[in-house]
């Protein structure tokens, strides 16, 4: 029977049956194809910009690119602080995702760094919370799992291990220094810091910041700007589950770090502190007609090479030996006999005729009930202002003190910059510069004349720092010129483009008659020439040299012990360097600190 034939046998219900099943699929039909138009018409009208923008998101990932830190060098051109690759082992594990749930993934992860562990001998690092973390939070970036891998490690890694997807050795830069142990208070530490990514793209998640190199202390925290540079960025394009699959565009590239070239002498740094080892104090060189520092040592101290975060607790709670205080800026010391040559020239400034007059010292000063003894037992006897800077002589400096008066004094002490911060790029201590208005808030009473008597000759309420000393012998040498010491003579980039450089920087003038000058030079150029000179061992020095020595007596009870001073400058008849150096805990000026300034001169600049 043929297929018309059946068809022309339907009836006219069925017929009517299968026109409204053929309606019914059509409505249907459309209805569909409205809805699929009105919800496609909704999205790319209404919600087309949200979407691609949240799509955009998610396909590409930014990406902070740290800049390379800039160098430090010294005056000579030498460097100091430089940067070295550091190879770590880290884990893509985005690229490691295994098919189904997570945890697949996560011991995945923790399988393969525990091979490698055991094939490169160190200890597993990874656990759970961590992977799991890296996971949801990092996935672009790489998880850091082994530091620092050694040239046989990294042998071992490219020759005989299997390839891993997702696992890959990651260059890093770190500081190296050239000088290990030399100038560490001075240059400073870095450490790691995780950048939100604000500073390359507005919208940067912290999430793609990698860590970078940022200073802690010293030069390495003033001019973190100068050295850490610009960062740049580049675009990753991820897919769905992660991976990243290629770079988008061009990025903007890291500028590197500016470098610092300081006016410090390594060589000089580094015989102050071989000459300082096994003692606690300082040593600070500076330049007699600009202010820049040449040396400035700090003993005990410390290798910035070999600090780790372990290290540096233990160095922090240090309250015995404190390496990590630099004793040349933050050291307030009881300043001594250093003092007199200030007091002497206030006094030929002021008091018409000292230079000619005499004083019997008898081996006492006594103010009320109070004696107040000379280092010379029985006293010096007969005496004028040259020799009592020579021999030291307390009760002379004291009766001079007390014609002065303790409101003129404390002017030239201010002229000469003690009692404020120096202005040093670093920063530093203050101290205390006698006056009468601190009486009230050390003593709760006022000044009175005994005050005055200490303070005359370098004790009582008075503080200095090494570096403060050594700029008041600078000013000492130059005819009165306090200038602001500084580190930093210059920044550039680093293929040598001048950006920045210092010019000397006067703060005070010492306003003295020159012949007083040479009266209180020629002393102290007797202290160490002369056989009962407080500083003849100087001598040893082997140029000429002029000098005072400071000690000074603080502490109570059993912890009552002397700080040995000395300070100086040379060659004396043409002054380039000044000089000061404190030792805790010593014997004498002459005695303790005299012999290392002497050795350093002679080693420095005549055995050279």
């Amino acid at each position: 029977m043929r297929a018309d034939d059946n068809f022309q046998n339907v009836g006219p219900v069925d017929q009517e049956l299968m026109r409204g099943r053929t309606l019914f699929c059509a409505v249907v039909a459309l209805l569909l194809f409205l809805f699929l138009a009105l919800r496609l018409w909704q999205v790319q009208v209404l919600t087309g910009h949200e979407l691609q923008e949240r799509a955009r998101r998610q396909a590409i990932r930014p990406v902070r690119l740290n800049p390379v830190r800039g160098r430090i060098f010294d005056a000579e051109g030498r460097a100091l602080v430089d940067n070295q690759d550091r190879y770590d082992l880290v884990f893509y594990v985005s690229e490691m995702r295994q098919p189904g749930r997570q945890e697949k993934t996560v011991e995945h992860v923790l399988t393969v760094e525990r091979m490698l562990a055991s094939y490169l001998g160190r200890r597993s690092q990874l656990n759970r919370e961590t992977v799991l973390r890296q996971l949801t939070r990092r996935p672009v970036l790489p998880l850091t799992v082994f530091e620092g891998l050694s040239e046989i490690e990294l042998s071992a890694f490219a020759e005989f291990l299997p390839r891993q997807a997702g696992v890959e050795i990651l260059p890093y830069a770190e500081r190296l220094h050239h000088y290990p142990g030399l100038l560490s208070q001075v240059l400073g530490y870095t450490g790691k810091d995780q950048p939100d990514g604000s500073d390359v793209l507005e919208d940067l998640p912290r999430l793609y910041a990698m860590p970078e190199q940022r200073g802690r202390s010293g030069l390495e925290r003033v001019f973190d700007t100068e050295l850490a540079g610009q960062p740049g960025a580049k675009l990753l394009l991820v897919d769905s589950i992660g991976y990243a699959r290629q770079t988008v565009g061009a990025g903007r590239q890291p500028a590197d770090g500016q470098d610092l070239h300081l006016t410090i002498d390594i060589t000089a740094q580094g015989l102050a502190e071989e000459l300082l080892h096994g003692h606690s104090g300082a040593l600070v060189v500076t330049e007699v007609n600009t202010g820049a520092i040449v040396v400035m040592a700090s003993a005990p101290t410390f290798d910035l090479n070999s600090l780790n975060r372990g290290n540096l607790t233990h160095l922090i709670r240090d309250e015995v030996n404190r390496p990590m205080l630099n004793r040349a800026t933050q050291g307030t010391y009881t300043p001594g006999s250093i003092v007199k040559p200030l007091v002497a020239l206030a006094a030929l400034q002021e008091i018409p005729d000292v230079a000619a007059e005499y004083y019997e010292c008898s081996g006492r000063y006594k103010i009320g009930d109070t004696a107040i003894r000379c280092a010379q037992r029985y006293g010096h006897g007969l005496e004028d202002l040259s020799r009592a800077i020579t021999v030291s002589c307390n009760p002379f400096f004291i009766q001079l003190g007390l014609k002065l008066g303790i409101d003129r004094y404390t002017e030239y002490l201010q002229e000469a910059g003690f009692g404020e911060k120096t202005g040093i790029e670093i920063g530093d201590a203050a101290g205390i510069c006698p006056e009468r208005a601190i009486a009230p808030k050390l003593w709760k009473r006022n000044w009175i004349s005994i005050d005055t008597a200490y303070v005359s000759m370098g004790q009582g309420a008075f503080t200095v720092t090494p570096l403060q000393a050594s700029v008041y012998a600078a000013a000492l040498a130059n005819g009165g010129v306090v200038y602001r010491p500084y580190l930093v003579s210059k920044i550039t980039t680093q293929d040598g483009r001048i950006l920045q450089e210092t010019a000397p920087s006067i703060r005070h003038r010492l306003t003295i008659a020159r012949e007083n000058w040479e009266v209180v030079r020629d002393a102290m150029v007797q202290t160490v020439e002369s056989r009962e000179g407080g500083a003849s061992g100087l001598r040893k020095a082997e140029i000429p040299v002029a000098a005072k020595t400071g000690t000074a007596e603080v502490g109570q009870g059993e912890d009552r012990h002397k700080n040995t001073w000395v300070i100086a400058f040379f060659p004396a008849d043409h002054p380039q360097y000044a000089l000061s150096c404190l030792i805790e805990r010593g014997d004498s000026g002459g005695k303790t600190a005299v012999p290392i300034a002497a050795e350093f001169i002679r080693r420095w600049l005549v055995a050279e």
